[in-house]
């Protein structure tokens, strides 16, 4: 429940006209649930399983008799193992399934849990004809944030738009490789979510009005992160990274969020000072991570990287 008490604390902690004032919807899930143990604090979101793993869906509300609650697995109403529990083995092969817990009032909650396929299927640095590379031989100073991913999601072109969370799509995050080959792979974090919808909130709660942020880089295989010249622990290479900036107007750049008239590292820092306020707070620290500052260069704007490493970390290059 952990990151629902962070959400609605926040929330109430927010001023009245605040809230009132602003059209942004942050998307919290109307009612408390849980998929595989863990927290669903929005009504849309993903969740990762390995081949065959079992999935098991909970109603607090519905486990003490309030409210009526149907669980939908790609459409089909499924039968509770108990009240409020719902429970099912997800197929052995790749691909998503649709989660949809409905209120008796229309109110929902979705999920989508895509099975993943093991790294073990990796051979030769290529998975099914996409390129992911190597991970490092070792942990970062044995940090565990730094073991392979067990799994990526197989990813077709039909797929890019399912939501993994109420403002951020799958296709934002693909790695920029290999446009022509399909299907496509990639890692990803769930905390990295979290933190990305939590940022967007409270930029929107201090009046810059935006429905998300452009991802400029997302996850990266190993291989495409090396391609590039960038670090062997990249967090990027772990799907736990992204590349930010807010463009408004369709520039292309970041928008000028100090108003001075110009387009540069002010504007990032900006979005970097927000951020760190936020995450300074005690509510919010297990979304530790790394701020990275960036400034415009001729083929693109400033733009600020975010992750969850659960450690801070900080740095800026002009």
């Amino acid at each position: 429940m952990w990151v629902m008490r962070c959400v609605l604390v926040w929330c109430l902690a927010m001023p009245f006209w605040a809230v009132a004032a602003s059209e942004f919807d942050a998307g919290h899930a109307p009612f408390s649930i849980t998929v595989s143990g863990k927290d669903i604090a929005y009504r849309d979101f993903a969740r990762l399983a390995m081949p065959g793993e079992q999935v098991t869906v909970r109603v607090p509300a519905a486990e003490s008799g309030r409210g009526g609650f149907t669980l939908l697995l790609d459409g089909q109403p499924q039968p509770a193992r108990s009240a409020g529990m719902w429970r099912w083995r997800v197929p052995d092969q790749p691909g998503v399934q649709q989660v949809r817990v409905r209120r008796a009032d229309g109110q929902q909650v979705q999920v989508h849990v895509f099975i993943v396929r093991p790294l073990d299927d990796v051979k030769g640095q290529y998975l099914n004809g996409y390129r992911i590379g190597s991970y490092p031989a070792s942990p970062l100073q044995g940090n565990p944030v730094y073991l392979p991913p067990p799994g990526f999601i197989e990813v077709t072109e039909d797929m890019l738009d399912i939501r993994l969370s109420p403002h951020f799509t799958l296709g934002q995050f693909l790695c920029k490789q290999q446009p022509d080959v399909w299907p496509k792979y990639m890692a990803l974090r769930e905390p990295l979510l979290v933190k990305l919808e939590l940022l967007l909130e409270e930029v929107n709660r201090r009046g810059i009005r935006t429905d998300s942020f452009v991802v400029m880089s997302g996850f990266r295989t190993p291989w495409y992160n090396a391609n590039i010249g960038n670090g062997a622990y990249s967090r990027h290479i772990w799907g736990g990274a992204a590349d930010i900036y807010i463009d408004t107007n369709g520039s292309g750049r970041m928008d000028d969020l100090n108003g001075d008239g110009k387009l540069d590292m002010a504007d990032a820092r900006v979005l970097h000072d927000i951020a760190e306020s936020l995450f300074a707070e005690p509510l919010f620290s297990r979304l530790q991570g790394g701020l990275g500052l960036y400034g415009a260069r001729a083929h693109r704007g400033a733009f600020l990287h975010v992750d969850a490493r659960g450690h801070e970390a900080r740095w800026a290059i002009p």
